[in-house]
């Protein structure tokens, strides 16, 4: 018995160890950037699907839809990779890292994983405005750190908003929306704790990008 007390939580603790894999700032980029490709996707892909039915199909095939389909993913990975980066912001602050140190290397994190991508059609000016307002979002969560729902609730909010149904057809389908991007945020919020090591990832992002200058 006394030996089952202290060896089952020696394995949790190993395994949670075993489990971080996100040991520096550009695995946390490829992390975050494939968890908010993964939510925008899903999220609006099983929405289309659930609201147009055995047609999706045939619809997927017409270019309007396809075009307005590829907005909407992008839109969308902008805006839960700004609500995803803010709640990794959480956890990393508790390493004990100064978060002044941390948010502006979040922030061009941020601009920098936007930019590794082609740049989509209907954005040929860029992410500049996107990247503005999440450093806008950065400096206002220094003195009130949004709650996980919140975060959920704005990138919601721009994914409805950029949906490829219209909107008289959608009108009253925001909870839905609302819902399938709360329940991800939880499920990222959960993975992040397990995956990433927040002492090891603070550390590489306020000691910069590799050769940067001290």
């Amino acid at each position: 018995m006394e030996f089952g007390r202290v060896m089952v939580p020696a394995i949790r603790n190993w395994l949670a160890t075993r489990r971080k894999t996100v040991q520096t700032a550009e695995q946390l980029a490829d992390f975050l950037s494939r968890q908010a490709a993964f939510i925008a996707q899903k999220c609006t892909d099983d929405y289309c699907r659930g609201k147009v039915g055995v047609t999706y199909y045939a619809l997927a095939e017409e270019m309007a839809f396809k075009e307005a389909l590829a907005v909407c993913r992008w839109e969308g990975f902008a805006a839960v990779l700004a609500g995803l980066i803010l709640a990794g912001r959480r956890f990393l602050a508790e390493s004990g890292v100064e978060s002044e140190s941390i948010d502006p290397a979040l922030a061009a994190l941020y601009a920098r994983i936007l930019a590794t991508h082609k740049l989509p059609t209907h954005r040929p000016q860029g992410w500049d405005d996107a990247v503005d307002a999440f450093r806008a979002r950065i400096d206002a969560a220094r003195t009130d750190q949004p709650a996980l729902g919140v975060l959920a609730t704005a990138a919601a909010a721009r994914l409805f908003e950029v949906l490829p149904i219209h909107q008289r057809y959608r009108e009253l389908d925001e909870e839905v929306i609302h819902g399938a991007i709360q329940f991800q945020f939880v499920a990222f919020s959960d993975r992040f704790r397990r995956e990433v090591d927040a002492a090891a990832v603070a550390g590489s992002l306020v000691a910069g990008p590799p050769g940067a200058e001290p």
